[in-house]
């Protein structure tokens, strides 16, 4: 993992959000799972609304900027005040929830549309479901899990 190349992620992510006048800030944490980019500052909901879109958009824009400038596979992991943690508790939650449903009712469940790493994480929660089992259907920002009876 290359510091420079984090310093630079960072750097271009401090730029990003000032350009876009909010009030902001990126700063380099090292996490379990490798890099993290916390982002802290005044317009925390802002980042955090409609699903955290824009921390998405800033984590995907951050991890091209690191492909492009180190030789490195790592995954750049952007987080808010515990944001991601919480999430993929909620989204745990949500597929033990659709799999009782489809469990009792042996009728499939679809969930709205999620990002690759929601519904991976979905996916996972339920893997080891002897009576469920979820795919994913759709295409593009429209990708969503299923949840249906083996």
């Amino acid at each position: 993992m290359s510091e420079e190349a984090i310093g630079l992620v960072v750097d271009f992510t401090n730029q990003v959000l000032e350009s876009a006048g909010l009030d902001l800030k990126a700063a380099a944490q090292s996490g379990e799972d490798g890099p993290h980019i916390q982002v802290r500052g005044e317009d925390v909901a802002l980042l955090l609304g409609r699903n955290a879109e824009l921390l998405d958009a800033l984590e995907y824009l951050g991890n091209r900027v690191y492909a492009r400038t180190s030789s490195d596979e790592t995954r750049l992991v952007f987080d808010s005040g515990g944001y991601r943690t919480r999430r993929e508790k909620e989204l745990r939650l949500m597929a033990e929830k659709a799999a009782e449903k489809v469990r009792a009712s042996r009728i499939p469940f679809s969930f709205d549309p999620m990002t690759p790493n929601e519904r991976r994480i979905v996916h996972l929660a339920l893997a080891d479901d002897a009576i469920v089992t979820t795919e994913s259907e759709g295409n593009g920002e429209n990708r969503k899990v299923t949840v249906r009876p083996k």
